[in-house]
């Protein structure tokens, strides 16, 4: 009798581990149960879908269809909710949310690929508050659409990639946009110097911006800041962070790692052997940190799927890591970071030195050139690179790129600096930025200059 193969959860990791193990074993039976009507979706698009729904429709976000798994012989349940695990029995307690009927679906193989849900608004709401919402999920971008119709006026809870994302986005289809962090900056997972520069490019396309405040609660018409002030709004999206969906795993006794996501080895594979664990639900391994990390990304999300698929169906895939390498845009501002940053890397035990730098994306006197910011981490004791961050309008892509594979091989500042890289003025300078960058830093590391910091 052929394995039966059950997996939780249809967007990312879920989907992608399903098409692996069938195109591994075509005798395996593959069953993908999904609590959301959609499948096998961009989640990361859906900023841009909303900007321009008639230029990005909905159909494209979606990569596969229900009916094109089911043509590959996998068992696809949309709208199908589980709510129990049974680890001893080997079952699922599962509810069709369309006719409403419960029953028992069994395992062999179970892969938990259950995402992770947005931090829930958690403020005193006047009766006639205006309404928050979310954007985890394409049915959350339905209904933002449905209701922005009415909105004139909206306030963005958090300055992350979402809420940033999502202010350019509603700025661009003409309204009038505030965004609340309660951090000093912008994007406080980067350097200072990154958030102020995004700061700069979002205050100057015309987003009102209230720093190191906290809401308290939404009264009519307005949301409440702890410091007294209202600010006017018809809709509010809460963009505040989100966490592992593990309460599933919890309820089995599965094993949740220090970040709070189920802890997995290399082949993704739970504390139960025969339970698998990828996507937004499950811990990394940081090559740099060597310690488990959480990284809710979407192409983190399709590696882990592609080995647990694998494995489930008889390989022996090993998913090598993380960098922690991210990228988004804002009003026109690439933002992009790998590895580790100066306080994560002296939490994980090195002597961090960092150096902001600016150099120009290509030869200064072409016309396309444009300012880089690059800050660079190493260690102070060895060279080795440990991190990167990067903000600008042009080569950011490219420059972070190049620093993982710095990264992944464990270059040093000096590696960095005699780098043999492609050279013509319309593409980079005759040193390419992270040359400099290299550069600049090994004088540092060796105490031949001051570290100096841009404010």
């Amino acid at each position: 009798m052929s394995e039966r193969l059950v997996i939780v959860g249809g967007v990312a990791a879920g989907t992608k581990a399903a098409a692996t193990a069938r195109r591994r074993s075509a005798g395996v039976n593959i069953v993908v149960l999904q609590d959301e009507a959609d499948v096998s979706y961009s989640a990361c698009g859906l900023p841009y879908h909303l900007a321009a729904p008639d230029r990005i429709p909905r159909r494209k976000l979606i990569a596969r269809t229900p009916e094109a798994f089911r043509a590959d012989g996998i068992d696809m349940r949309t709208q199908h909710r589980v709510d129990e695990l049974d680890v001893r029995g080997g079952t699922l307690k599962v509810h069709d949310l369309q006719t409403g009927r419960s029953y028992t679906e069994p395992f062999d193989r179970l892969l938990l690929a259950t995402g992770a849900r947005a931090t829930r608004l958690n403020v005193p709401l006047a009766p006639d508050a205006p309404p928050a919402v979310y954007l985890r999920s394409i049915a959350d971008a339905d209904h933002i659409l449905d209701v922005l119709p009415g909105v004139r006026k909206l306030v963005i809870m958090g300055g992350g990639y979402i809420g940033l994302e999502m202010a350019e986005a509603f700025s661009q289809l003409g309204r009038e946009v505030a965004l609340v962090e309660m951090m000093p900056h912008l994007i406080p997972t980067f350097a200072a110097p990154m958030g102020l520069a995004v700061e700069d490019r979002v205050r100057a396309n015309g987003v009102e911006l209230f720093m190191g405040s906290r809401v308290s609660g939404l009264d009519k018409g307005h949301v409440v800041l702890e410091n007294g002030a209202h600010i006017p709004a018809d809709l509010v999206l809460v963009a505040t962070g989100v966490k592992p969906s593990t309460d599933l795993a919890t309820s089995a006794g599965i094993q949740l790692g220090k970040t709070g996501a189920i802890a997995v080895n290399s082949k993704m594979q739970t504390n139960l052997p025969h339970i698998y664990a990828a996507g937004d639900c499950a811990e990394s391994h940081h090559f740099v940190s060597q310690r488990p990390v959480w990284l809710p990304l979407g192409d983190v999300a399709n590696r882990h799927g592609r080995v647990a698929g694998t494995n489930m169906a008889g390989g022996q895939a090993v998913f090598p890591g993380v960098l922690g390498t991210a990228i988004f845009k804002v009003f026109g501002l690439a933002v992009a970071r790998t590895g580790l940053g100066e306080a994560e890397a002296l939490a994980a035990g090195f002597h961090p030195i960092s150096q902001v730098v600016e150099v120009p994306s290509r030869a200064r006197y072409m016309e396309e050139s444009r300012k880089l910011l690059i800050h660079l981490t190493a260690d102070r004791d060895t060279g080795q690179v440990l991190g990167c961050q990067v903000t600008g309008d042009d080569a950011v892509d490219k420059t972070v790129d190049t620093m993982a594979a710095a990264l992944r091989g464990n270059l040093t500042v000096d590696d960095l600096a005699d780098l043999d890289l492609a050279y013509a003025p319309p593409f980079s300078p005759v040193a390419a930025p992270v040359q400099v960058a290299g550069e600049v830093l090994k004088k540092h590391v060796r105490g031949d200059e001051p570290i100096t910091q841009l404010t």
